[in-house]
């Protein structure tokens, strides 16, 4: 279900090289750029307004990447990525600009409030045209440049690649932020931010003129389906419901309702927690490596047995460590406090806190003393939150082994014409989970309450996998778990041999 121009081997190593290439830049200004504004936003205002900030990218790709998407399944993939890559990376110096001015102006100043916000909308644009530049690239112009070989291998290489800068992007932004400070930093983000954009544009124009198939979508020029035009008239939700891949679609979606991943809501709850940057950082690092290894044991499993065997061993190890993060909460130093917290909760109060979000009260203190001897902060066990972190960064390896697996049975299933559509419509679900999730935090916006956040989020994890567990037995794939490959392709063949 892959188109590829009959080429020597050493013409597409290039060419996958150029597209790694391009992949990567794209990755690094993604998790060094996150990651420094999940500092920002906890330094001006703690947990609230980061949730704040993640809920303003979240609403802007909820509403508008379905449609994104099928605009650009009407355009060339040239046009598309031409169009993609300068909104990407210019909102990034936009923001850094705005962001840099909170950081040097008064808190009190009437102008603070007004750049913090365009600020968020500027990180909020920079979400939607980042993640639909990596949907073009690491979506659809794989499927090109790609074959049923190859496909498991390239994707799984596009994941280590971004895990990867997701293991140096945090350590390289805590230091640079100890060294020079955490406005310098941004300021560093957004120049980087114009050569990035200049390097990406080289590598993506090398690709798209040594690859004629790029220059032609298959589906405009064999129209083999006599309902095509009506379905460019169908709603991109209805086009989205009617895959073969929903049900395990769906479920990769309800795995955003969630606070136990490595966003700035993780962020906030480790340094709020007394944590050093440095050692968030580490941690966030580690959980890259772990979805890196994730990645590895992806393409093993689905070389030698099936894509089925490899999401189920994903789902197997996620849920595993979704629990331990349950009962991180009950471990000495958690700061959990329910009774206190609803004990004195008025809404008056509640209100006010809201209200009062960006006047910079509300920040988290950044010179802990951490005593590793005691393995305390400030006198208060870290058990809790290194049981936690430990917990989200381990269950990214059964992450990252269940998403190669949805993104593969999508990509396979998925016409060409509608490729688009349906992954700029995945995303716009996927961050309508995620959106509930930030609205969750802005509702119960304190350490004390994010123990019931974790609650919600594990019920959502867990519908996730039932739906991936109900797409495999739909399909008869359940079937193929813990076979091998051949066993699976002699039976194939021994079915088909008995309709004949």
């Amino acid at each position: 279900m892959t188109f590829q121009s009959p080429q020597n081997k050493s013409s597409l190593s290039k060419t996958s090289i150029f597209l790694y290439c391009a992949y990567i830049s794209t990755c690094l200004e993604d998790r060094a750029w996150s990651f420094c504004v999940s500092l920002c936003m906890d330094l001006l205002g703690g947990m609230r307004v980061v949730s704040i900030e993640q809920l303003f990218e979240g609403v802007l790709q909820m509403v508008l990447s379905g449609y994104l998407g099928k605009h650009f399944d009407g355009l060339s993939r040239k046009r598309a990525i031409m169009t993609v890559v300068p909104l990407n990376n210019l909102s990034i110096c936009a923001a850094a600009a705005l962001i840099i001015t909170c950081l040097s102006i008064d808190t009190t100043s009437p102008w603070y409030i007004v750049c913090l916000v365009v600020a968020m909308c500027m990180c909020a644009v920079n979400r939607l045209f980042l993640n639909a530049e990596k949907f073009i690239t690491g979506r659809d112009w794989v499927m090109v440049l790609g074959n049923d070989g190859t496909l498991s291998n390239m994707n799984a290489t596009l994941l280590t690649l971004d895990q990867f800068t997701n293991v140096i992007a945090p350590l390289v932004t805590g230091a640079l932020v100890t060294w020079v400070g955490l406005r310098e930093t941004v300021g560093i983000f957004g120049i980087a931010s114009l050569l990035s954009m200049t390097s990406k544009s080289i590598f993506l124009r090398m690709i798209y003129i040594s690859n004629p198939l790029l220059q032609v979508k298959k589906d405009k020029k064999e129209d083999i389906d006599p309902f095509a035009n009506s379905r460019l008239k169908e709603s991109v939700v209805y086009t989205y419901w009617r895959q073969v891949s929903f049900p395990a679609a769906f479920g990769m979606s309800l795995l955003f309702m969630t606070v136990m991943g490595f966003d700035g809501l993780a962020v906030g709850y480790g340094t709020s927690a007394g944590l050093p940057e440095f050692v968030v950082g580490a941690f966030r690092s580690y959980g890259s490596a772990t979805a890196i290894l994730g990645a590895f044991s992806y393409a093993f499993f689905e070389k030698r047995y099936s894509v089925a065997t490899s999401g189920l061993l994903g789902l197997v190890v996620q849920q595993l460590f979704a629990i331990l993060a349950v009962i991180s909460v009950f471990l000495p130093g958690s700061p959990m406090n329910l009774g206190g917290y609803f004990g004195n909760f008025t809404v008056g109060t509640w209100w006010h806190d809201l209200v009062h979000s960006f006047n910079g009260n509300n920040a988290t203190n950044l010179d802990p003393h951490v005593d590793w001897k005691h393995f305390s902060s400030d006198g208060v066990s870290l058990a809790s939150i290194f049981v936690f972190l430990i917990a989200i960064a381990s269950a990214r390896y059964g992450l990252w082994c269940l998403d190669l697996a949805i993104t593969h049975i999508m990509q396979v299933t998925i016409p060409e014409r509608e490729r688009n559509t349906v992954f700029g419509m995945h995303n716009a679900l996927c961050q309508t989970f995620s959106v509930l999730k930030d609205v969750l935090v802005i509702i119960l916006p304190l350490p004390a309450t994010f123990a019931i956040c974790i609650f919600i989020s594990y019920g959502f994890v867990t519908a996730g996998h039932a739906f991936f567990l109900y797409y495999l037995v739909k399909t008869n794939s359940l079937s193929t778990v813990g076979r091998r490959l051949s066993q699976i392709e002699e039976k194939e063949e021994k079915e088909e041999f008995a309709r004949l």
